[in-house]
């Protein structure tokens, strides 16, 4: 039994080792954007069973705060997504889900695209102001770039705020939106995740864990 002691305390002290590399990484931002103006570029129009968004060469600051050279960046902001899904009165806010899409920021080169599928627009009962946020693994967000090294990236976020919408948000008849133009800012940010093996030796650590707290329980009770 004595063995058996020093094996386990040998496997916890590796455990307790290793878990700081194998925790769950906290995501980065590496890049963030804000328009040059104060024109309303975004569009939000009801097109056929649903609503689309679009932004058209729209001049942007793009910000590299990680993962590539560090700088604000003159862009050109492009934007197109579109949902079939129908809005939903949550209670504290309104929502539509369903979006997908792609944004670009250009400016000779690919300076980031980011491709999204099953996003939700969330949109405040005053109907001035929304978000769009892609958080995987519940949505998918795929990153390329030029300048960026985000190949290292497997967990990804987008975070997208509309303000100023003129007209305010309102539902349709048909249970859609209505058009309305607005501002556009945002952020996007990565983590790396750990390999499927780190993970199962993680794992396999916390059960080892378990089995010997229960095993000391149990003759704890027999002793009494």
């Amino acid at each position: 039994m004595k063995m058996n002691t020093k094996i386990m305390g040998v496997i916890m002290a590796s455990a307790m080792i290793t878990a700081p590399a194998l925790a769950i990484p906290v995501l980065s931002t590496f890049a963030q954007f804000t328009q040059q103006s104060n024109d309303k570029v975004v569009e939000y129009r009801r097109a056929g069973p649903g609503n689309t968004l679009s932004i058209v060469n729209a001049p942007a600051n793009f910000v590299v705060t990680d993962a590539g050279p560090l700088g604000v960046y003159n862009s050109l902001l492009s934007m197109t997504a579109s949902s079939s899904s129908a809005i939903v009165d949550t209670g504290p806010q309104f929502e539509q889900i369903g979006w997908s899409g792609q944004m670009t920021f250009t400016n000779g080169v690919n300076q980031l695209t980011a491709a999204f599928t099953n996003a939700a627009f969330n949109f405040t009962k005053s109907g001035g102001a929304g978000s769009l946020i892609v958080n995987q693994p519940l949505n998918s967000i795929a990153y390329s770039s030029d300048i960026l090294a985000l190949s290292a990236f497997t967990f990804r976020n987008l975070s997208l705020s509309f303000t100023g919408m003129n007209p305010a948000f309102t539902i349709g008849g048909d249970g859609f939106g209505t058009n309305f133009d607005a501002n556009i800012a945002g952020s996007f940010a990565g983590a790396a995740v750990p390999e499927p093996a780190s993970w199962a030796m993680m794992l396999a650590g916390f059960g080892l864990v378990g089995f010997a707290a229960r095993r000391r329980g149990s003759r704890a009770v027999v002793a009494a």
